[in-house]
């Protein structure tokens, strides 16, 4: 579990708070010096970030700290002006860093970008290895630690801390969440450690979309790629027509809005009549290519004003569920052998 922690860690660059990011902003203090008493878990918790936060930031290997000893609570950074083209994954991929670490210390909740907007860029955040591989990618998390927690509504990472005696942050870091996520209701987290991941995909693995995508499980990796206010593109599987949307939210798959009122136009020419049925299609984020289903009946929640449609999509990947258990199976399958034709499983 060691190596896991560390891998994780690095996947995520350091999930930055938000107290200490609005510090830096500011130009306030981006840095600690250690007094007599301290210790590497006060600092921590008195800045609200994690210790192993800040054990990755100053290069430390033990929780050992001195009197007078400068502590960094904050990377450094460089300033980037965004440009025609430019997205997170491009830019992240410049720069040698993940989208997380980018959106963290500039406070983005979605991937839309502006022509001319800046970004704090951290330089100094140290990337841990995998000891155990030569392999890029992150070890899998087989199964969910010894104590779980399913949330009710109302619950919040704070909360659900205080019933545990378990840090927030440590909550939001287990289920791969950042500052700005927030739990659905009946969703299965982990408490004590990671939930499972089978780390199927990852940013940056493919530079462009593909004919198939790769079979992602919704619950062990999906949820984790499709966040709430994230933005990517849909590819028919049949058509090679594109479109782009944006995430509604959804823990069971995820609920999509076409961003523009051009998406909702060439998703209407799919479905020539907005209709259930569902059609196999390619999702392309952050250069992942991952095999998904969309249907083509708006309902329910609209996030998405001057889009053309009132209401949002079901999309699913593979093993997702329909948020109602009064759902046609019927459905239901028809997604998931849409997800084996996309996949180039059939």
């Amino acid at each position: 579990m060691k190596n896991v922690n560390k891998i994780l860690l690095s996947a995520m660059i350091i999930p930055m708070l938000l107290s200490p990011i609005k510090a830096f902003a500011a130009g306030t203090t981006t840095s600690y010096t250690v007094k007599s008493g301290d210790s590497l878990w006060k600092i921590a918790t008195t800045n609200n970030v994690t210790v192993d936060y800040l054990k990755i930031l100053n290069k430390l290997t033990t929780n050992n700290i001195n009197i007078g000893q400068v502590i960094k609570l904050l990377p450094e950074t460089t300033t980037y002006t965004v440009k025609q083209g430019d997205t997170l994954y491009l830019i992240a991929q410049k720069y040698g860093i993940t989208i997380d670490a980018i959106k963290n210390i500039n406070l983005l909740t979605g991937t839309m970008l502006l022509v001319s907007q800046k970004l704090l860029i951290p330089l100094t955040v140290a990337q841990p290895q995998n000891d155990s591989s030569t392999s890029q990618n992150p070890l899998p998390v087989k199964d969910f630690p010894s104590i779980t927690y399913v949330i009710k509504a109302g619950d919040t990472s704070t909360s659900i801390s205080k019933i545990f005696n378990v840090s927030a942050s440590d909550i939001m870091k287990y289920n791969y969440m950042n500052e700005n996520d927030w739990f659905s209701e009946g969703q299965k987290i982990a408490i004590n450690g990671y939930a499972p991941r089978d780390y199927a995909v990852t940013p940056g693995m493919d530079k462009a979309a593909t004919q198939y995508g790769k079979a992602v499980d919704w619950f062990r990796d999906g949820q984790y790629l499709l966040k709430r206010n994230d933005i990517f593109t849909i590819i028919d599987y049949t058509t090679r027509k594109q479109f782009s949307v944006k995430v509604l939210g959804g823990f069971q798959h995820a609920d999509v809005e076409p961003v523009t009122s051009t998406d909702t136009s060439v998703m209407k020419s799919l479905f020539t009549n907005w209709d259930w049925t569902p059609r196999p299609v390619v999702i392309f984020k952050d250069g992942m290519n991952i095999a998904g289903s969309i249907s083509g009946m708006p309902h329910s929640f609209d996030t998405t004003p001057n889009n053309g449609v009132t209401g949002h999509f079901d999309l699913y990947l593979k093993n997702s569920l329909p948020h109602s258990g009064s759902t046609s199976q019927i459905y239901v399958q028809q997604h998931y052998k849409n997800i084996t034709i996309s996949s180039g499983q059939k």
